[in-house]
């Protein structure tokens, strides 16, 4: 048991998949939904930051999100190099 909590604690609570077509972001979305990930394919970015916002802790009676990925296209690049600005 303590082992499967120690694993639960090492995983990122937040993941950015990006990618070609047919570079196994599907494949890796599925795992993470098996990992209990809450995941988002093709989120407009226009939208990342009201996403970003379901991932702060709310209080008790409205948890936010744990653990959630995120996969982006990487047809994007250029938003995605404005974005940290």
């Amino acid at each position: 048991m303590a082992k499967k909590t120690q694993q639960k604690r090492d995983l990122p609570g937040f993941v950015i998949i990006t990618g070609l077509s047919g570079s196994g972001m599907s494949s890796a979305t599925d795992s993470l939904e098996d990992l209990g990930y809450f995941c988002v394919d093709n989120l407009p970015l226009t939208m990342l930051s009201t996403f970003g916002r379901l991932l702060v802790p709310a209080d008790r009676r409205n948890p936010s999100i744990e653990k959630a990925a995120l996969v982006i296209n990487i047809r994007e690049r250029q938003f995605l190099s404005e974005f940290p600005g």
